[in-house]
């Protein structure tokens, strides 16, 4: 049979047995699948990132171009206490539309076509029309854009920072359901292989009553066996117990699997211990922290540099505002707006003014805000700066040194199922021999059972414990980190 054939139908039995019949046969790649089609915890990574990015959004647009416009009718009928009363404005109108550009420097600007119309005693029927350019200007507590600019830089590198993050959330996420999948694995060579001792245990249970039946066995003997199969069997439906609980959690991370029976899809167990060496060793040649493959020193830098922005906003806080207002106004008069226009085009006049505005706090409470927002900027952002940078720093160092201790264990623990599997074979011939009693070989089994199941949790313990390293150093680069 043609062997491309062969692949591309395996491939189509492999998707068909994943989702057409409510199981999925479970692989690393089925689980890269399904965290790209964004589950929620995936989807609450994302609102994090997004909320970074609105608030950036939201700040930006209070600097963007802006439209003002507005219109005003008065109309007074107070009393004229002569004909030559001028003090009363018996009806007016106005108008204005423009254009303001506030900046992050502090300085806003505008331009802004206008028109007004008033009558009162001695005029009826007096209109302005002109075009004025505007300017505003605060001089201290934003000088320079001392607090609007400073904010902004914050939340552009606040969203820089949160991108970094949700790169390394993903990676988190990714590394805990593969932490699950592998435990998976783990308990399914440990269910194989209690499985396989417990179909023995229940034979030789079988047998020993055959024995006691012909008068070969006593009642002890049936009892130590049965009491080894039961045990086994004890110790199998815990094995159940514990899948279920990594199931329950493995669901709760991908919801796509509720409802679905999931089989582990085929693997080699001695492949998988030889890419865990070879990343393992790759990792211990180096002798610092290799920040080359990890975002948070990155993210150490800018939270550095968003707290350092965060202190200027806050010192800002209680200062006086002093702003300078000026308007520079090209003016038309005349009597009636179309005249007062044909006023302006012809003979316009120019119009001039120039202010000064302060705004100054009073009492403490406003100096005694500012230095307890200063002190929690300071405080919180230095507190996760020197968190990641704690992990950037232990999680190499103590990685490398926990995984050389668990290969150690796994070496000694090889040894140990040898030695036990060469003495389990001495006692079986001395039992048959009747040098060693029933309860000394089940004991010697037990043992060898004990160690056998302890190496493949230490095998689990390794592989978690890169994880954890993947975690913070996500781009390593060994076959291992890569599904």
């Amino acid at each position: 049979m043609n062997p491309y054939l062969i692949v591309i139908t395996s491939i189509l039995i492999f998707s068909l047995n994943s989702y057409g019949d409510g199981r999925v046969i479970l692989s690393e790649k089925v689980i890269k699948e399904m965290i790209q089609k964004s589950p929620p915890s995936v989807q609450q990574i994302e609102a994090s990132f997004l909320g970074a990015k609105t608030e950036l959004m939201s700040k930006s647009d209070r600097f963007g171009l802006r439209l003002d416009g507005g219109a005003q009718f008065n109309q007074s009928k107070e009393r004229l206490l002569s004909n030559f009363d001028g003090g009363v404005t018996q009806s007016s109108s106005s108008y204005s539309l423009g254009l303001v550009k506030p900046t992050a420097y502090g300085v806003e600007v505008g331009v802004k076509a206008f028109g007004g119309k008033a009558a009162n005693a001695f005029v009826t029927d007096a209109a302005t029309a002109g075009v004025a350019l505007n300017l505003r200007v605060d001089l201290f507590k934003n000088f320079l854009g001392r607090s609007t600019n400073s904010d902004l830089k914050k939340s552009e590198l606040s969203v820089q920072r949160a991108e970094l993050e949700k790169k390394s959330s993903l990676k988190t996420f990714e590394t805990n359901v593969r932490k699950l999948y592998w435990a998976l694995v783990a308990n399914n060579e440990q269910k194989n292989l209690l499985t396989s001792l417990v179909s023995l245990a229940e034979k030789q249970y079988k047998d020993a009553v055959k024995r006691r039946k012909s008068g070969v066995a006593d009642s002890g003997e049936v009892a130590r066996y049965r009491s080894q199969w039961t045990t086994r069997k004890a110790n199998l439906l815990s094995l159940g117990y514990r899948k279920s609980e990594i199931l329950k959690s493995l669901k709760e991370l991908l919801p796509e699997l509720n409802d679905k029976e999931v089989v582990l899809y085929p693997y080699n167990v001695d492949s998988i211990i030889q890419k865990v060496l070879i990343c393992t060793s790759k990792i211990d040649t180096y002798r610092k922290a290799p920040v080359q493959f990890t975002d948070y020193d990155e993210i150490v830098d800018l939270l550095k540099k968003e707290g350092d922005l965060e202190r200027r906003v806050a010192r800002a806080y209680g200062d006086p505002e002093v702003t300078l207002t000026g308007e520079y106004a090209s003016v038309g008069r005349d009597f009636g707006y179309e005249a007062a226009q044909t006023n302006y085009y012809s003979d316009p006049r120019a119009r001039e003014s120039l202010g000064v505005q302060i705004s100054i706090p009073l009492g403490s409470r406003t100096r005694d805000n500012s230095e307890v927002k200063e002190m929690l900027a300071k405080n919180r952002y230095q507190a996760q700066a020197e968190s990641n940078l704690a992990k950037i720093k232990a999680y190499h160092s103590e990685t490398t040194e926990t995984i050389k201790l668990l290969q150690q264990v796994v070496r000694n623990q090889k040894d140990t199922n040898a030695s036990l599997a060469e003495s389990l074979k001495l006692s079986r011939r001395k039992f048959k021999q009747a040098r060693i009693s029933l309860q000394e070989l089940i004991s010697e089994r037990d043992s060898h059972l004990q160690s056998r199941l302890n190496e493949i949790d230490t095998n689990l313990t390794i592989i978690n414990t890169l994880m954890d390293y993947f975690s913070i150093y996500a781009d390593t680069p060994c076959e291992f980190n890569r599904i």
